[in-house]
C-alpha cells in the first residue's frame, strides 16, 4: 500500500511538473538561449597606445554600432552620413504640413525585442530602454474584423508550437497528415549549413506548395515572410526557417516587445549622437562618400581623408555604388559591387479626422488583400502623435505595404493602401486626411531564393575594410535591427583583432535548432527531391 502511495506522488509530481521539466530539457538541447559566438581574451589590450583613424561610411544602427565600440577603444572615428540625420532605417526626420506646422516621420515602426541581446545590451548601457512601453501580443488582422492573437502563446520553444495549436493557428491533425509531418520538422532543424544547402534555392511559395501547410499556418507564415520585404514566391525557405529559429524558436522571449513612447529622435537619436559626441566621433551628416580611395601606403582616402581604417555601413544601394567606384580596392570580393535591393515598400503616415477602435495593439499585422501589411497606431505609441490628437482630434496612423507586388505601379501605392486600411478598420469609413507623409523606396535588404551562397561578409577581402549592415553574412542567427547592430560589433571586432586589442563580447541566440542533427524522415527525400525539381523548372533562365 505504501508502494502504491509513493508510485502515485511520484506520477503526480511528474504531472504536476512537467512543464518544467520540458523547458529544463529545451534550454539544455539547445545548449542556453544566450551565447558568446566570440572568445574575448582579456590579456590583450583594451586600447590603442597611439590612435588611428577609421571612417565609418553610414550613420545607421550598424555605423552607430561600430563606431562608438571603436571610439571608445582610442580610435578616432568619423561618421560619414548621406542624409542629414542619424539613425539609417531608425532614422526620423521633420516634415512640414500645409499649413507650416512640422511634425517627425520615419521609416516606419520598429520593435524592440527581447532576444535583441546586443542591441538591447547597447541601448541599456545608455539608459535608453527606461523609458520603453512593453507590449505582449503580436496580432494579425482578417479583412472584415477577425484577429489572430499570439499574445497569451507559450514562450519556451516546442510549448510555443503547441500554444499555437491550441490557439487556433492550426490542429494537430493537420501537421500529421503527409506531406506536412514529413516536412514539418525542417523549422526545428534549423543549422546554417545543411539549411541553407538544401533549402536557399526554394522559395517560401514553392516549399508551401509541396508541404501543404495548414491555411492560418500559411497565413503566419506569410505576414512573417513579408516583415523580411520579399513576396512568398521570392524569399529564400531558408532565410525564413533562419528567421523562425531568431525570432520563435531559439530563445524563450515570445514574440513580445518593447517600443519607444516618443519619436525616434527625441527616444534615440538625441542621446545617441551626445553619446558618439562624448566619445570623440566626428559625425558628418549631409555627406555622401564621393570618394574611397586606397592609398600605396595602405591608408585609405575618404573625400579627401586620411584614414587607416574603414567601415562599410552603408545599406545595398549605397555600400554598392561606394565600392564600384573606389580606386585600389585590389581584392575586393566582386559581390560587394552586385548587391541589389529587396522589393519596394511604402510607408504612408496619415494624420486623420478619425480614431479607430480601442482595444487593438499600437502594431498590427494585417493578411494583405493586395499591398497593406501593417498598421501602427502612432496616437497610441508616441507623445508626439499623442499631442496632435489632443489638439486636432482623430488619430495618427501609419500604413505600411514591406513588399509592394511588382505588377503594382507607383502611381497606384498611395490609393491602394488608402482603400484597404478601410479593409480591416471600417470604423474609419469616410476619414478625411488632414495631413500626410508618403514614401515609396527600394533600399532594403533582399533575402531572395539562392543568394546566401554568394551573400558578403563582413571581410571585404581588402585588409582594412570591413562591412557591417543588416545584409551581411553572419555566422551567427540574426536579422533586423539586432543583425544591423550585430554586424557593427563583428565589423568593429575585425579591427580590433587586427590590432591587436581585445575584442567586444557578441551574444547571440543558439547557433542551431532543437531538433537539428537529428535523422530525417525517409519519407521527406522525395519531397526535397521534388522541391530540387520545383526551383529547377521555375527558375528565370
Amino acid at each position: 500500500m505504501i508502494g502504491l502511495l509513493i508510485s502515485l506522488g511520484v506520477v503526480l509530481v511528474l504531472v504536476l511538473t512537467w512543464r518544467f521539466h520540458v523547458k529544463w530539457l529545451v534550454r539544455w538541447r539547445l545548449g542556453a538561449y544566450r551565447r558568446a559566438v566570440n572568445h574575448v581574451d582579456v590579456s590583450k589590450p583594451e586600447k590603442l597606445s597611439a590612435p588611428k583613424r577609421v571612417a565609418v561610411l553610414g550613420g545607421g544602427v550598424a555605423g552607430i554600432s561600430a563606431a562608438s565600440t571603436l571610439a571608445a577603444r582610442g580610435y578616432e572615428v568619423t561618421i560619414f552620413e548621406a542624409k542629414d540625420y542619424l539613425g539609417g532605417k531608425l532614422g526620423s526626420w521633420k516634415v512640414t504640413h500645409s499649413n507650416g506646422t512640422t511634425e517627425w516621420a520615419s521609416h516606419g515602426f520598429h520593435a524592440f525585442f527581447r532576444h535583441y541581446y546586443n542591441l538591447n545590451r547597447f541601448l541599456d548601457s545608455l539608459g535608453l530602454r527606461k523609458s520603453f512601453k512593453a507590449i505582449s501580443d503580436y496580432r494579425i488582422l482578417f479583412p472584415g474584423g477577425d484577429e489572430l492573437s499570439f499574445g497569451e502563446i507559450d514562450t519556451t520553444p516546442i510549448l510555443n508550437m503547441v500554444s499555437l495549436a491550441k490557439h487556433g493557428v492550426y490542429k494537430f491533425g493537420e501537421t500529421m497528415r503527409a506531406p506536412t509531418r514529413d516536412l514539418m520538422g525542417i523549422l526545428l532543424e534549423y543549422d546554417a549549413k545543411t539549411t541553407f544547402a538544401q533549402l536557399d534555392h526554394v522559395s517560401f511559395a514553392q516549399f508551401d506548395e509541396v508541404a501543404k501547410l495548414p491555411a492560418r499556418l500559411k497565413l503566419a507564415f506569410n505576414t512573417f515572410a513579408r516583415v523580411f520585404f520579399a513576396d512568398e514566391h521570392k524569399l529564400s525557405m531558408a532565410e525564413l526557417i533562419k528567421s523562425f529559429h531568431f525570432y520563435f524558436l531559439g530563445h524563450d522571449g515570445g514574440l513580445g516587445y518593447d517600443h519607444p513612447t516618443a519619436d525616434y529622435e527625441a527616444s534615440l537619436l538625441i542621446p545617441l549622437r551626445a553619446h558618439l559626441s562624448s566619445l570623440g566621433v566626428k559625425l558628418l551628416l549631409a555627406t555622401p562618400v564621393t570618394q574611397l580611395e586606397r592609398a600605396t601606403d595602405g591608408t585609405f582616402l575618404v573625400n579627401g581623408g586620411s584614414f587607416d581604417r574603414v567601415v562599410c555601413a552603408t545599406d545595398v544601394v549605397g555600400t554598392r555604388a561606394i565600392l564600384s567606384s573606389a580606386r585600389g580596392l585590389e581584392g575586393l570580393n566582386a559581390e560587394l559591387t552586385k548587391l541589389e535591393p529587396g522589393q519596394r515598400y511604402a510607408v504612408l503616415r496619415l494624420w486623420i479626422d478619425k480614431a479607430a477602435r480601442a482595444g487593438l495593439p499600437v502594431f498590427v499585422i494585417t493578411d494583405r488583400v493586395r499591398l497593406l501589411d501593417s498598421i501602427t497606431f502612432y496616437d497610441r505609441t508616441e507623445r508626439e502623435s499623442a499631442d496632435w490628437v489632443k489638439k486636432h482630434g482623430g488619430s495618427v496612423i501609419e500604413l505600411h505595404s514591406y513588399a509592394v507586388p511588382d505588377d503594382v505601379t507607383d502611381a497606384d501605392v498611395r490609393a491602394a493602401l488608402l482603400d484597404e486600411v478601410l479593409r480591416f478598420l471600417p470604423e474609419l469609413q469616410g476619414f478625411v486626411v488632414k495631413e500626410e507623409h508618403f514614401q515609396l523606396r527600394r533600399d532594403f535588404t533582399a533575402f531572395h531564393v539562392g543568394q546566401y551562397a554568394s551573400r558578403p561578409g563582413t571581410d571585404s577581402g581588402v585588409r582594412g575594410l570591413v562591412c557591417a549592415g543588416d545584409w551581411v553574412k553572419l555566422p551567427f542567427a540574426s536579422m533586423l535591427l539586432e543583425a544591423a547592430c550585430s554586424s557593427g560589433l563583428v565589423a568593429a571586432n575585425s579591427i580590433l583583432s587586427l590590432d591587436g586589442l581585445r575584442e567586444t563580447l557578441v551574444e547571440a541566440v543558439p547557433p542551431r535548432g532543437l531538433l537539428a542533427g537529428t535523422p530525417a524522415p525517409p519519407t521527406r527525400k522525395p519531397l526535397l527531391a521534388r522541391l530540387d525539381a520545383m526551383s529547377r523548372e521555375q527558375r528565370p533562365s
